[in-house]
């Protein structure tokens, strides 16, 4: 029996994939293994996981299609047929399988409908919220990482600006005239910029979609303090 054990490492090492279930985004991770699978599932607000070998997998089958008889292993290449696509891929052109969803605090259920050997055939994702450690490995690490990344980028492109803005001083101290006027650029103020880029960013903290979160005082406030606990992680 495959069993993929508590780490959930190896299997999901891949990039998260963006999908859409009955109009809503999410994202996803899944790896289908011999007669066993992982599947995280994330909307950014949280994130959900569930492993199934094949003893839940033949329990389950049977559960959901008491019509159909069929080896464990029949039900799971059906279910990597119809599910495959749209999790591995965000596919579903040419599928005839139907996705749907059913969210409580404590559950997210992703139910599958499609037809096995003429017969209806359904499946249901059943994802409980996801551990610290699950969610620590697959999104905040990946996501902090990257930040660093971006923020080492960040500096190097504002040491350029910043020698670039000496380069142009020199020659003009030592007589020298821009014949193009594109090269004739305003000096770049590091702390300037650094201001707008946190206002910018604590701004879309508190908006979701065209809706914002807090209004008038309370907004001026949280963004200010926000702002001051990323310049002191990121630039400090």
């Amino acid at each position: 029996m495959e069993v993929f054990g508590d780490s959930v490492e190896a299997p999901l090492d891949q990039p998260w994939v963006p999908i859409e279930i009955a109009d809503t985004p999410f994202l996803a991770k899944v790896h289908f293994g011999d007669t066993a699978y992982q599947l995280l599932l994330s909307d950014l607000h949280c994130v959900w996981h569930e492993e199934a070998d094949a003893k839940t997998i033949g329990e389950r089958s049977q559960e959901l299609n008491r019509r159909l008889k069929a080896p464990v292993s029949s039900f799971f290449r059906q279910l990597c047929v119809v599910a495959r696509p749209k999790l591995e891929a965000g596919v579903s052109e040419g599928s005839t399988a139907v996705f749907s969803y059913e969210r409580t605090p404590e559950r997210l259920s992703l139910r599958v409908k499609s037809e096995l050997a003429g017969v209806p055939f359904y499946w249901e994702f059943r994802c409980t919220p996801a551990t610290v450690t699950i969610v620590c490995r697959h999104l905040v690490h990946p996501l902090l990482t990257m930040c660093q990344v971006l923020q080492r980028q960040a500096q190097d492109l504002m040491g350029l600006l910043g020698r670039k803005d000496a380069e142009i001083l020199d020659y003009q101290e030592n007589g020298a005239t821009l014949t193009r006027g594109r090269l004739e650029t305003g000096v770049f103020r590091e702390q300037d910029f650094k201001e707008l880029f946190l206002s910018e960013v604590c701004k879309a903290q508190y908006t979701v979609g065209d809706e914002t979160v807090e209004q008038g005082g309370l907004k001026e406030a949280s963004v200010t303090k926000l702002s001051i606990t990323i310049k002191e992680a990121l630039w400090y």
